[in-house]
């Protein structure tokens, strides 16, 4: 049998004396879609929006040789620290926690006590290994799961743009580096912790990185694109 064990942060919970007796089922989001009737159309006017946040609930317990209220209270720092769940059955996933709220504990025995934890998780599972690559040239990449908002750092000395598909990203008057964050919607630079807005410096929207075949090039001043995918699936 596979091994369904839960990591809060990739520390099994059975290190902070947690047991569940069942998981709940993988997950899928919900997408936001609205259907609008029209007048003299054939079938409604279909809008597709983002998918909806994963609510999430776990039923947690404690081993009868633990005092349960000492038990719970040690672990309830953990749990509300949380920022992200993984299993160990699918290791090269995790989600991402967004909010925790626990549920008044069950303790008719001195040394047993349950309670559920109600995890809202982001919509997406984002692989874990750094896929994160330098291009010089002219580069395709492959995006095997739903579109993506990738963080590129461009190296350049002036101007230039970027090309993702049939997407234009400009930058102007840069000297060293710009980070463009698509999941932030941000175009910084970090230089040893200080962060220096440079939105002004960059024109165009925020890439993303579609299913399938993304190719990725750049001109002008541009001298290189270091590149984090950021994969993600549904």
């Amino acid at each position: 049998m596979l091994d369904r064990t839960l990591l809060i942060d990739d520390v099994e919970v059975s290190n902070h004396d947690l047991y569940y007796a069942a998981l709940p089922s993988v997950p899928t989001p919900e997408q936001d879609v609205e259907h609008v009737e029209v007048r003299g159309r054939h079938g409604s006017l279909t809008k597709k929006y983002g998918f909806k946040d994963i609510a999430y609930p776990i039923e947690f317990y404690f081993h009868e040789d633990k005092p349960f209220k000492k038990s719970f209270r040690l672990a309830k720092p953990h749990l509300f620290e949380a920022k992200t769940l993984s299993f160990m059955d699918d290791d090269e996933v995790f989600y991402k926690v967004k909010s925790v709220q626990i549920e008044t504990a069950e303790n008719v025995v001195y040394r047993f006590g349950k309670f559920t934890v109600n995890f809202t998780l982001d919509p997406f599972q984002y692989e874990l290994a750094d896929s994160s690559q330098t291009i010089t040239e002219e580069t395709t990449l492959t995006n095997n799961g739903y579109e993506s908002q990738p963080v590129i750092t461009a190296h350049a000395e002036g101007t230039g743009k970027i090309y993702i598909n049939d997407q234009e990203i400009g930058i102007k008057d840069v000297n060293g580096t710009i980070i463009i964050d698509s999941e932030l919607m941000n175009a910084y630079r970090n230089a040893g912790g200080i962060i220096t807005n440079l939105n002004s410096h960059m024109v165009g929207d925020f890439p993303v990185f579609k299913h399938g075949d993304n190719v990725i090039d750049f001109d002008g001043d541009i001298t290189k694109l270091e590149i984090n995918p950021r994969w993600r699936w549904v």
